[in-house]
């Protein structure tokens, strides 16, 4: 039993010889490999970026809470390519409500309301 409390000393560990490495990094031997493997570089294309309200202004992030069949269905659109992302997907959907299914009386009071909300953010 007093065996057990007492700590063994455990044994001394044996050094062994120093690991070289086969190969060593060399800054010059980098810059000869590039000079030797010289690729005709092709000019970039520039890709046409659609210009949406979201990319016009940098607005603050906000949260707005919806069911997770909604998340789903958002992130769907998003995955087809209808948006790069889920905010420029409800941007989308807004303004084609707004043009297509509300009258020219309603979108007019969306103007005001969406006006004194922008005045209270300030």
């Amino acid at each position: 039993m007093s065996d057990l409390l007492r700590k063994k000393q455990p044994g001394k560990i044996q050094r062994s010889q120093t690991v070289v490495p086969k190969n060593t990094f060399n800054i010059n031997d980098l810059e000869n490999d590039k000079e030797d493997a010289k690729v005709p570089e092709t000019p970039p294309v520039s890709v046409p970026k659609k210009t949406t309200v979201s990319n016009l202004v940098a607005e603050k992030s906000t949260t707005v809470r919806v069911n997770m069949t909604t998340k789903s269905k958002l992130n769907a659109l998003v995955t087809l390519g209808i948006a790069p992302t889920v905010d420029e997907v409800i941007d989308l959907l807004i303004n084609d409500y707004l043009t297509n299914i509300l009258t020219k009386d309603e979108r007019k009071q969306f103007e005001i309301i969406l006006e004194l909300y922008k005045r209270k953010m300030k």
